[in-house]
């Protein structure tokens, strides 16, 4: 092979080799850790490799003797990489928007100064490697045109909407305990941010006339519709929450640049009708939820049609979907009868840890039922099951039910308030997590309390507080913005916000669709997640921040 032809078709070969990494990143991100990995690990070989200088290794080869090169092979070779290394860290410098977002490790390794947990903190660093890696390979590899990016997004989407359809038949042959496990090695939320990203991408595709037919952008639409259906399916309710708090951020950026005044009308008008209706809609669902049905204390039954003396607690006011709990209850007759037909007995815990008992009475409750033989013989198999899964309420057998939803963050939100105890309610333990890490901050506000001591920090914070939380579920901020706080004191929040939100602007970028729908979903996901201390999370924001800020040669302008 003529010289001249080596050094393209070296550049060519890497060049596809650097595709191929992006392409198992991208299609894993919705399926396998392990591909998320093995992605960086092709991506982390191949960009030392490629600029391995082999003219001047072939060069230096060509001018030794045969002892010479034995002798000096493996000196040179390791020579070339590091001057390789050495020029790509060097180009990656050249770049201030790389270099500000992954200097987020930066503050990292300084927070070792003040940590004493060692083995958490290099952990920590391991899962956040990618904060560095991803903006070094992608900024100082070459960047896609507009066709090479738009073929590597429909990769994206084909990745979400296989996941999203083998998910579907794993709900729909009940194959879960808990539905937000079906997504199994990609968390729930985390798929929730891929299935928005993926929403607001196809919704831009298809409205580009100019790159794409009339057949495709319907085709866009049809799989727009099914992510979000399938958001209310899998009950995604922070993909749903996320997805409509974009679109109400992005139509004031589309009535400004739009200049048709009779669009500037129809936009403002569908974001008012949006926000009345979703306001009046959930006021509807709180307020049926506080309905109370009324009972008269002197006229209630006292035994069972087999002749049982009930159970009256006419003092206890809580309620199950309007109906008083405590009251109409005979145990013996529930015992014997739930133990008839279910294998797990009466007198243990559900499939989610939670006493059967309890969980019995209030799925009756639910239905208005009296909780004796009479009401357990009418229950359906699947309601059986339904419970035994610890199920609480007849709602929630509804897989399209955002009445579900509300009334399972206002029943968690009545027993905190009775209580004190938030165990068992998603949102009522965020105010827990964040009540720990405002005390943290107050503590530690100037220099944080250090990489590896979250868990320490956040152990001692429950005792002092005396929370009620139960010991498993005593997690860390679930707010990426107190964690980094917490973690790193105030100078650490400040450099994380300049390093995230600074980079678009540094590049001029900031009026990028893509960048734009990504600073306002990370961002969202980072109001009520740790988004950045999972590695599905970090590799969801890293990726993306790199691969549509560093990795295109021109924006795509709203």
């Amino acid at each position: 092979m003529p010289e001249q032809l080596i050094s393209p078709a070296w550049k060519k070969f890497w060049r596809y080799y650097y595709i191929a990494s992006l392409c198992i990143v991208i299609a894993s991100l919705p399926f396998s850790k392990f591909g998320l990995s093995l992605g960086q690990f092709l991506l982390a070989g191949g960009w030392i490799v490629e600029r391995f200088d082999l003219q001047k290794f072939k060069f230096w080869l060509n001018g030794q003797s045969a002892p010479g090169k034995i002798v000096g092979f493996l000196p040179r070779a390791i020579g070339l990489i590091f001057q390789g290394i050495g020029k790509g860290f060097a180009h990656f410098f050249r770049n201030p928007s790389a270099v500000l977002f992954s200097s987020v490790l930066l503050f990292h390794l300084l927070g070792l100064f003040f940590t004493t947990d060692f083995d958490y903190a290099y952990k920590d660093l391991r899962t956040k490697l990618p904060l560095f890696l991803l903006p070094l390979f992608i900024s100082t590899s070459e960047a896609f045109n507009r066709k090479g990016f738009y073929r590597l997004m429909f990769l994206f989407l084909l990745a979400i909407l296989v996941r999203s359809v083998y998910n579907t038949v794993l709900i729909q042959t009940n194959h879960y305990i808990d539905i937000r496990d079906v997504s199994r090695n990609v968390s729930h939320i985390i798929f929730g941010l891929l299935l928005s990203t993926g929403i607001f991408t196809l919704l831009y595709f298809a409205l580009k006339k100019q790159f794409f037919p009339l057949s495709i952008r319907i085709a866009f639409l049809a799989i727009m519709v099914w992510f979000i259906i399938y958001l209310v399916i899998s009950q995604s309710f922070t993909g749903i929450i996320i997805s409509i708090l974009t679109l109400i951020f992005l139509i004031p950026f589309l009535i400004v640049k739009t200049p048709k005044k009779w669009l500037k009308i129809t936009l403002g008008t569908l974001i008012l009708v949006v926000l009345t209706g979703t306001f009046f809609f959930f006021r509807s669902l709180v307020r049926d939820y506080y309905h109370v049905n009324p009972i008269n204390c002197n006229t209630l039954e006292k035994n069972t049609s087999r002749g049982n003396p009930y159970l009256h607690d006419t003092y206890s006011s809580t309620v199950e979907n309007g109906n008083y709990l405590w009251i109409y209850i005979q145990w013996d007759e529930l015992r014997e009868s739930w133990n008839k037909r279910s294998r797990i007995p009466f007198d243990s815990l559900d499939k989610r840890r939670q006493p059967v008992a309890f969980t019995v009475i209030r799925f009756l409750t639910s239905k208005g039922w009296r909780k004796d033989a009479d009401a357990m013989e009418r229950l359906t198999r699947e309601e059986i099951e339904a419970i035994e899964k610890g199920m609480t309420n007849v709602v929630f057998l509804k897989k399209l039910s955002i009445r579900g939803k509300v009334y399972e963050v206002l029943q968690g939100y009545d027993i905190y308030r009775e209580t004190g105890n938030p165990t068992g309610s998603t949102l009522m333990q965020r105010f827990e997590f964040w009540k720990a890490s405002v005390g943290l901050i107050r503590q530690h506000w100037l220099t944080g309390v250090g990489t590896g001591d979250m868990n320490i920090a956040f152990g001692r914070q429950y005792e002092i507080m005396d929370s009620k939380l139960a010991p498993d579920q005593r997690w860390r901020s679930h707010n990426q913005f107190f964690s980094i706080f917490v973690g790193f004191g105030i100078f650490g929040l400040i450099w994380f916000l300049a390093a995230f939100f600074l980079p678009p602007f540094l590049k001029k970028w900031q009026g990028d669709y893509f960048i734009i729908i990504l600073l306002v979903i990370a961002t969202l996901s980072m109001m009520t997640e740790d988004t950045i201390e999972s590695q599905t999370g970090v590799m969801f924001v890293t990726f993306f921040y790199s691969f549509f800020l560093f990795g295109r040669k021109e924006p795509d302008l709203l």
